[in-house]
């Protein structure tokens, strides 16, 4: 990993904790979330995965998935890496 791809690495972990914080503040039985990415193709390999404590988190949730993808696209254009709504996913532990 050269060392701008670390740099990358550290700025797009560093909007999705920002995103995960706000999230969990507002949504019950949200618990974390993670993300795969190849940093030579970003946009288009990016993955999050949302993940709520169980499916009755989830399912109480549905209503506010978008939002939550908003708040998570948000932070991610904020470090100039604009990604699609369907390269997040909302799951249950």
């Amino acid at each position: 990993m050269t060392k701008t791809q670390k740099l990358r690495d550290k700025q797009i972990r560093l909007a999705l904790t920002v995103a995960c914080e706000t999230i969990k503040e507002t949504v019950f039985g949200f618990d974390y979330l993670t993300h795969t990415v190849d940093l030579n193709n970003e946009a288009s390999t990016l993955k999050v995965m949302c993940y709520f404590s169980d499916e009755i988190a989830l399912e109480n949730a549905k209503p506010q998935l978008g939002d939550l993808a908003d708040i998570i696209l948000k932070q991610l254009a904020s470090i100039k890496l604009n990604v699609k709504p369907a390269h997040i996913s909302f799951l249950a532990n």
